[in-house]
């Protein structure tokens, strides 16, 4: 999609559960090529909130009978921690941005976080650490220019935790940030355990407890173990069923990482599948949407189970019987399949707003459910038809 001349429209695909890793980009690229081929000229970009933000087993299957024995956790969480340093390559702000809200007693915690970063330009041990690498020249300049940054001084005195609770998180921000500057100047790049060890040096001045005492906020949460037995459970049911969980219980995040990547990517159409709908709506029909999301224009599910949630009474954003804002996009295209059975209508549940077409992705369940990609004649078609509407 990169040599596509964009019209005025500009997609963000959000997947569902149970997508990681490979899984994530290869599916990206069967969007991107379908796009490019029934949607000319439409600008494609992702979404993969699943690395950063998909159900994990925090203690490596402490809760699972036997799972020492039949388990794993090493690979999956060295995936997990490439997959979060990717996110912050590109976003270094990532992590801050999307943190939940807390409650707070007296001067909101980021106004005094903030202070804590100018010192860091001439704190010695973080100065001796890169002087041994070579890799020191700009740090003092780095953290200036970081403390002069309106964006950074208006993300970290917003947070609402307390400083230990995210020092690492404000370590990670920074590591990311100055590995970027080192590329801008011409600097070799920190290898994986000096990368480590630069956000390790920060944790103290930032208020942060020793590393060994706190958790790893994103790699907590990053996906899915495992296995055949009960020890490890299976590769694809835990991150499909922890993410649903995981997502009614604290899916706040998730929004959040959806609002950042339509901003990022400047995007007016959301296209969605499985519980990235769900997501989507959410984020839609929410009073921060209302107030401060960028505008989209047309809403399409694939596979989505949003009209559902909101009949059983379990869509976050809404209760059963509130209806949609009148801030939620008028133009929603639901796509389903009768043997798709994680699909459901949304025009009898949502008459304002949506409009079904259904498909027939000639796989039986569970593949129904993630074959609607490769039905070029009726999903990319309504698709198509749905765009070119005025």
């Amino acid at each position: 999609m990169s040599m596509v001349k964009c019209r005025t429209m500009r997609l963000l695909f959000v997947h569902g559960i149970n997508v990681r890793g490979e899984a994530w980009f290869r599916t990206l690229e069967v969007i991107s090529q379908k796009g490019a081929e029934f949607l000319p000229g439409v600008c494609i970009s992702g979404c993969g909130w699943g690395d950063a933000l998909g159900a994990y087993l925090h203690r490596g299957g402490a809760a699972i009978p036997n799972y020492q024995k039949t388990g794993d956790a090493a690979a999956p969480g060295d995936a997990a921690s490439r997959a979060r340093w990717f996110l912050l390559s590109e976003t270094p702000l990532l992590e801050l941005r999307i943190l939940p809200e807390e409650a707070y007693i007296g001067v909101k915690p980021g106004i005094g976080i903030f202070t804590l970063i100018p010192p860091l330009a001439a704190n010695a041990k973080i100065l001796g650490l890169l002087g041994q690498w070579q890799a020191g020249g700009p740090w003092p300049q780095f953290i200036g220019d970081i403390a002069a940054d309106p964006e950074w001084k208006q993300v970290v005195e917003s947070i609402t935790a307390s400083a230990p609770a995210v020092s690492e998180k404000l370590a990670r921000a920074i590591t990311a940030a100055y590995q970027q500057r080192l590329r801008e100047e011409g600097y070799l790049a920190l290898a994986g355990p000096q990368r480590d060890d630069l956000k390790a040096a920060l944790l103290n001045p930032l208020d942060g407890p020793p590393l060994t005492a706190i958790g790893d906020w994103l790699l907590d949460r990053l996906t899915a173990f495992g296995g055949r037995r009960r020890g490890k459970l299976s590769d694809s049911t835990t991150p499909a069923a922890g993410d649903v969980i995981r997502y009614q219980s604290r899916g706040e995040e998730i929004r959040k990482f959806i609002a950042e990547r339509v901003k990022t990517t400047s995007a007016t159409i959301l296209l969605a599948h499985s519980l990235g709908g769900i997501a989507c709506v959410d984020w839609l029909a929410s009073t921060d949407y209302a107030r401060n999301g960028p505008k989209i224009d047309r809403l399409i599910t694939v596979g989505s189970q949003a009209p559902f949630f909101y009949e059983i009474d379990a869509l976050v954003s809404r209760p059963y019987g509130a209806g949609l804002p009148d801030t939620f996009p008028r133009k929603w295209l639901n796509i389903w399949d009768p043997s798709d059975f994680l699909s459901y209508l949304a025009a009898p549940v949502f008459p304002d707003h949506a409009r079904d077409v259904e498909v027939d992705n000639k796989q039986p369940f569970p593949d129904s459910h993630s074959a609607y990609w490769h039905n070029d004649g009726q999903v990319w078609k309504a698709i198509a038809d749905f765009l070119a509407e005025s």
